[in-house]
């Protein structure tokens, strides 16, 4: 990270945050972008109405002592001169306790507007969501209104508007308005300078300027800023109580969110109860607030105790939300992110930003009681965060490089929710205990061992992730080669090709094959096997058989109990390479997965194999891509969100019945943002430019392996199968057509793969070696889909793609329904040799699944390598296939545990 991204984490990252989390929940709510807006600032400017009282006042006491001091000052002047004046000025501050620097508590205000101006600015700027939406009179929120046309010159009116308000604000301001109004705090009221005027209507003024050709979108933001201040000076320059006119504001605005919500007048999917109760809490907060406040005059706390145990407690979050989880999740995939360390670096400011310096901010603005409500506070939320990450922490299955889980229901059934009030009970009730017995300084060496103990674990976890990303490096340089000559194919001999494209649905081919027919001829000679059962519904229990055959089948692989599990792995990956090595053929793999039983690809584990190369494409075609299809450097650089991993610590510190809230589908409650663009733009490029890897010589027979994990990251191409930056969106046909828009961004993904894979046909065709090459397309599992052709069975995930195309064969694609098994590509590819055998363990491998054989699939614990072994993959449930027929439900016997 450089010195600008540091800046704009610690300053901008937050608001934007907010911004982008309210304006999502509320275009769920409304659905309507506009309102969105208005809500969004509403909101904003709703919880900075503390700070900005108290900044208000601050700035008064500063008007006051200044009007006290100033007839003396004018003497002071008067009188002396040089160093002599400013000497004697000094002293007459020090007389009045008063500093210079004081006077920029005056400007708090000022500089609170700054981050959340440029935040808005960086965001309503840029997001895809207004483009093109239109709010009453403005007809596109993603550019400038353009409401009058003159003379062929274009009037922005919202700028203009909104600077009018921005004025009438600052008069009412101006005269003595504002938090300090004599009415509402006993003091005198002060009139501003022409100095400070000049100011207020000189800030007018520049953001006309800066906001005059933005997006109306944006101006429409600040419009209702300027109108919520308007209101706010009004109130207070008008009522003598104004805090009631709020309450009652709040409470309208409560009823209308219940009742929107019961009433189903509201979009918002399962989260109707949870939209009711925020609109019933801020009905009750006000008199909940009351309660607090006087609860905490009570209560005996000295202050250096209460900020002891505020910042003991913040601390302890900080370092677990912005340490420790973190690095927990790169240490155990560091292959999905580009640069590691800088991702645990980003987060562990985000998390200082989050729970160190904006309640060190919220601290300093606080009076004594509110210090106490704010440290028993943290005390209770850091406890309740360590009892969700320590006590309350599930297995919700398969979580995508994407931060995406596939089966989202899986959070929500996790945990009862009994087990979330119990923990909320019990982190309320232990630090209050320790409060009302003073033993706060207790309480504080707790949070400050917790701390300790859990940078002690950040610092083993981070080693861990430093020994692997040097191994990481150093297997990068061994086997950095150039991009030409990857896959060489022999003019005369024969070529055998098997494309491993993780996570390819079988069933998918049925839709893909309606959606685009041409692709019955394009896979010219192939057959597809839809009636094609994987023994895993992961790659982990899924990717050894294709490899290795009916040996390395989850069940065959815990049977040998006493074998490392990694061995049992490089085994079933070097059993056909080392079969090929030994006939004289010439052998490619590039990027292999599950080498030493991890996802990091180690080709040190081919070394011994005759005639072998080895690469890691590691996005080689990533810079080609982007500059033929026009994709701004940024769209790679950011595509990792920048804050997914502290959205995905905030995940697990929350106690489980807000984590499904939290994850909300995947999208984290991001606009149009997706972590699957740098990863699909890796693999799918490598894909797309195939040909530019192959060559064609008078050598030996070929043997090659590739895999490719298209098709595991959908949700970045667009329905013409081009990688997009921002996640495609989808009409209602699609959502109708496909079942869902998880099923219609996977097809949009699977199309692309498909359509790129007949680019390489092409070419084969064109390079002279098609007939002579024998290729197999398979995958390791498959995955959710809403057009699920199974009757009720459940299996889809254990349904992979299967499509072979022999030696000579051409013609249009075949569809047959002879039951398979992915572990029968090995005996596919080493038709015609003679005996082929397990170089490993001396088992045949032309052996096919037979009729009579029973054959038991595998549910894995985890889909994490590093959660199976050291000697058995972990199991938690095998199901017995009866049938053969794998579509129908009577053909699979019901679920048990795992031996």
């Amino acid at each position: 990270m450089n010195f600008i991204d540091i800046l704009y984490t610690l300053v901008i990252w937050f608001p934007r945050a907010l911004i982008e989390f309210l304006f999502v929940l509320f275009k769920k709510i409304l659905d309507n972008p506009g309102l969105a807006v208005v809500a969004v600032s509403v909101c904003v400017n709703t919880l900075l109405l503390p700070i900005y009282a108290v900044a208000d006042r601050w700035q008064h006491e500063e008007r006051l002592i200044q009007k006290r001091m100033k007839r003396k000052l004018n003497d002071i002047r008067a009188v002396f001169k040089g160093d002599e004046r400013q000497m004697i000025i000094n002293t007459y501050y020090r007389q009045m306790r008063y500093s210079p620097l004081s006077a920029l508590r005056s400007s708090v205000g000022l500089l609170l507007q700054i981050p959340f101006f440029l935040a808005a600015y960086w965001f309503l700027s840029h997001t895809p969501s207004l483009a093109g939406k239109s709010f009453y009179f403005l007809r596109n929120l993603g550019e400038a209104d353009h409401l009058f046309v003159i003379n062929g010159f274009a009037i922005n009116v919202m700028p203009i508007l909104m600077t009018v308000i921005n004025l009438l604000s600052a008069m009412v301001y101006a005269k003595g308005a504002g938090s300090a109004n004599p009415r509402t705090q006993g003091q005198q009221a002060l009139a501003l300078g022409s100095r400070e005027k000049t100011q207020l209507y000189g800030m007018a003024i520049i953001f006309l300027a800066l906001l005059y050709n933005s997006p109306s979108g944006l101006v429409l933001y600040w419009t209702c800023n300027n109108v919520f201040s308007l209101g706010k000076n009004l109130a207070s320059a008008t009522l003598k109580r104004p805090s009631s006119a709020l309450q009652a504001i709040a409470t309208i605005i409560g009823l209308a969110l219940a009742a929107g919500a019961l009433g189903r007048r509201f979009n918002l999917d399962r989260y109707k109860f949870m939209i009711a109760g925020l609109g019933a809490g801020l009905i009750a907060v006000p008199f909940v607030w009351k309660w607090v406040v006087k609860m905490a005059r009570r209560l005996q706390m000295p202050e250096k105790d209460s900020l002891l145990l505020f910042f003991s407690s913040c601390a302890a979050l900080f370092l677990l939300m912005g340490l420790l989880l973190p690095a927990q999740v790169i240490a155990s995939e560091a292959s999905d992110f580009a640069d590691p360390i800088q991702y645990v670096v980003r987060t562990f400011l985000q998390s200082f930003v989050v729970c160190l310096l904006i309640p060190g901010v919220v601290w300093a603005f606080a009076n004594a009681d509110i210090r106490k409500i704010l440290a028993a506070g943290a005390a209770i939320t850091t406890l309740l965060s360590l009892i969700c990450v320590f006590a309350l922490s599930a297995s919700y299955g398969v979580m995508t490089a994407s931060f995406k889980i596939e089966q989202p229901e899986l959070i929500s059934r996790a945990f009862p929710l009994w087990a979330s009030a119990a923990a909320a009970i019990v982190a309320a009730i232990v630090p209050l205990v320790f409060l009302l017995v003073k033993q706060q300084k207790i309480l504080a060496g707790v949070y400050n061992a917790a701390a300790i103990a859990i940078t002690v674990m950040s610092i083993i976890t981070m080693v861990t992730l430093g020994e692997e990303l040097k191994e990481t490096r150093q297997t990068a340089r061994e086997y950095n080669v150039s991009t030409s000559a990857v896959f060489p194919f022999a003019k005369t001999g024969d070529n055998t090709f098997i494309m491993f494209l993780d996570r390819a649905l079988g069933v998918a081919m049925s839709v893909a094959l309606d959606e685009a027919p041409e692709l019955r001829e394009l896979y010219d000679g192939f057959i597809w096997y839809p009636n094609t059962i994987s023994f895993g519904n992961c790659t982990v229990t899924g990717l050894l058989p294709i490899y290795g055959g009916y040996d390395y089948t989850p069940q065959a692989i815990n049977a040998r109990a006493n074998e490392l599990l990694s061995d049992k792995a490089n085994e079933a990956l070097t059993v056909l390479p080392k079969l090929f090595g030994e006939t004289g053929s010439r052998i490619s793999i590039t990027d292999p997965a599950l080498t030493n039983m991890r996802f990091v690809s180690d080709p040190a584990v081919f070394k011994d194999i005759p005639n072998v190369t080895v690469q890691n494409l590691d996005g080689r075609f990533n810079k080609q891509y982007m500059e033929e299809f026009h994709l701004e450097t940024e769209s790679f650089l950011e595509s990792f969100d920048f804050d997914i991993l502290f959205r995905y610590a905030l995940f697990r510190v929350a106690i489980p019945s807000l984590r499904y809230g939290i994850h909300y589908k995947g999208m984290w409650w991001r606009d149009n943002a997706t972590n699957a663009f740098g990863l699909g733009l890796t693999e799918y490029s490598s894909l797309y430019y195939l040909n530019s890897m192959c060559t064609v010589d008078s050598g030996a027979g070929t043997f090659s392996m590739f895999f490719n994990e298209t098709t595991h990251e959908p949700g970045v191409y667009t329905k013409d199968g081009r990688l997009s930056a921002s996640p495609p969106s989808f009409t209602q046909e699609d959502i109708e057509k496909f079942g869902s828009e998880d099923t219609a961004a996977y097809m949009y993904t699977f199309m692309a793969a498909m359509k790129a894979v007949t680019k390489w046909l092409a070419g084969l065709q064109s390079m002279g070696v098609y007939d002579n090459t024998r290729i197999v397309i398979v995958s390791d599992h498959g995955t959710g889909f809403a057009k699920d052709m199974f009757e009720g069975s459940g299996m889809v995930d254990y349904n992979p793609l299967l499509m072979v195309k022999d030696f000579g064969a051409r013609g249009p694609l075949s569809i047959s329904e002879t039951f398979m098994t992915n572990a029968d590509v090995p005996a596919i590819v080493t038709q015609g040799m003679r005996e082929p055998k397990n170089p490993h363990l001396g088992t045949s491998l032309s052996r096919t699944f037979q009729e009579n054989d029973p054959l038991a699939v595998a549910r894995a614990v985890a889909t994490n390598p590093s959660k199976h072994g050291p000697y058995l993959l972990n199991l938690s449930g095998v199901r017995t296939l009866i049938g053969r027929d794998i579509f129908k439900a009577s053909s699979w016997s019901g679920w048990e545990d795992a031996q």
